[in-house]
């Protein structure tokens, strides 16, 4: 028996499976990213954020035209999708309207505590390209730009996520204790030289080591908030288009739900898994 075409040979269906495709990759990318981005590795972060700020507003005009094909027939135009702009923010406000006007029931809601709120105020800053995206030749100037990727990272994310899930506590006592002993074998015989995310200089070993427990706990929960925007999107996204894809005149949207599957999980695997997609 000859499997039919329909609708896998539409255009629509195809550029509605690729926008997804790239969309989620470029978000995968952003979660690579930050799980291994440190003080060694800085160009990480910027890479992070250029994967998240990319996939997040693919990702939610991909919804904004979705709604548009199934509430006026037709999708968002050229004009109208350059209309929306680069600003995170404001695309994902957008896209919880399209939430609350299909009245949807969503397992994963769109995250609002304040990391989570930093994770989109530097995306949207790196999306500028007056100021994050190009912000280190600004810097060449001679002055450091305010709006430099890894510094603002810091600020808005990784601060914030050492005072709630680090600071205080035991991990963080061991932490000290642990590095204190490394100071201590390393520093008659070794010479240190790194650079914080805050541009400062380091040349302590007990501190490079410090700095090193930090980051464990920056990359997990900086993933985390990441990726529980991405997954609030996917799910919506997912529970707008799965009816469709099995209603007659919109089966273009046949199974582009599953694309987005490896988003739609549980907070364990935002928190621990480091590698994306999950397999």
């Amino acid at each position: 028996m000859e499997f039919p075409a329909a609708p896998f040979a539409s255009p629509i269906w195809q550029g509605l499976a690729r926008e997804t495709d790239l969309a989620t990759q470029l978000i995968y990318s952003g979660a690579n990213e930050i799980s291994r981005a440190d003080y060694a590795n800085q160009g990480r972060y910027a890479a992070a954020q250029f994967g998240f700020s990319n996939g997040f507003e693919r990702l939610g005009k991909l919804i904004l035209t979705s709604d548009s094909i199934l509430s006026r027939g037709r999708p968002l135009s050229d004009e109208e999708l350059r209309h929306r702009g680069h600003s995170i923010s404001g695309i994902l406000d957008e896209v919880e309207r399209v939430e609350i006007r299909w009245k949807l029931k969503l397992k994963y809601v769109r995250p609002t505590s304040q990391i989570a709120i930093g994770v989109l105020a530097t995306l949207d800053d790196f999306a500028t390209a007056s100021r994050g995206r190009y912000a280190n030749h600004a810097s060449l100037r001679g002055g450091q730009s305010p709006h430099e990727p890894t510094t603002r990272w810091w600020a808005n994310v990784c601060e914030p996520i050492l005072d709630e899930h680090f600071r205080g506590t035991k991990r963080e006592e061991r932490a000290r204790a642990d590095s204190e002993r490394v100071g201590g074998r390393l520093s008659n015989f070794s010479v240190t030289l790194h650079f914080h995310e805050d541009g400062s200089v380091v040349t302590d070993p007990a501190r490079a080591s410090f700095m090193t427990h930090e980051r464990q706990v920056t990359q997990r929960w900086g993933r985390f908030y990441s990726l529980s925007h991405a997954r609030w999107m996917s799910e919506l996204f997912a529970e707008l288009t799965r009816g469709a894809g099995y209603s007659l005149g919109t089966e273009v949207f046949f199974g582009h739900y599953e694309r987005v599957a490896s988003l739609r999980v549980p907070d364990e695997y935002l928190k621990n898994r480091k590698t994306w997609p999950l397999k």
